[in-house]
């Protein structure tokens, strides 16, 4: 994984997670509008051939299936990021989390931070290298 691209997605990353959920949520209630139509649930004899509303369920199901193990791995690659965040110095955590989480530009960092703008770009890169080489390292053992 690349830290520094993660990061500046970071936000699109979650968008993206709240938009498959929603996505979850339609498809499950055209489950429930497929059943509500002539769906019965009971058993079926044998050499039964699944009917296309029920091959509709199973398809659907599956797409969920499939929006739910993106989520899952999107969540992954959030939660890695915030660890590895955590384990940066405060000040450079705040920096970090200004930049990606907030969006703020360096400009914006290094007045609020009253530091220079060079001084902000160098402690960006830093922590940047510093989480990628332990990222690196635990995917190494």
């Amino acid at each position: 994984m690349n830290i520094q691209e993660t990061l500046e997605n970071y936000n699109s990353t979650k968008a993206k997670i709240s938009i498959l959920q929603a996505k979850i949520e339609k498809i499950n209630d055209e489950i429930i509008d497929i059943q509500g139509v002539n769906y019965d649930g009971l058993p079926k004899s044998v050499g039964y051939v699944e009917s296309s509303l029920e091959n509709q369920i199973i398809n659907k199901q599956k797409r969920i299936e499939n929006k739910e193990k993106e989520i899952k791995e999107l969540k992954n690659e959030i939660d890695i990021i915030e660890k590895l965040v955590k384990t940066l110095k405060k000040t450079n955590q705040d920096i970090i989390e200004m930049r990606y989480y907030m969006k703020m530009s360096i400009e914006q960092i290094a007045t609020q931070k009253d530091r220079t703008y060079n001084t902000i770009a160098k402690i960006i890169q830093k922590s940047i290298s510093k989480m990628q080489k332990e990222y690196d390292q635990n995917e190494k053992s």
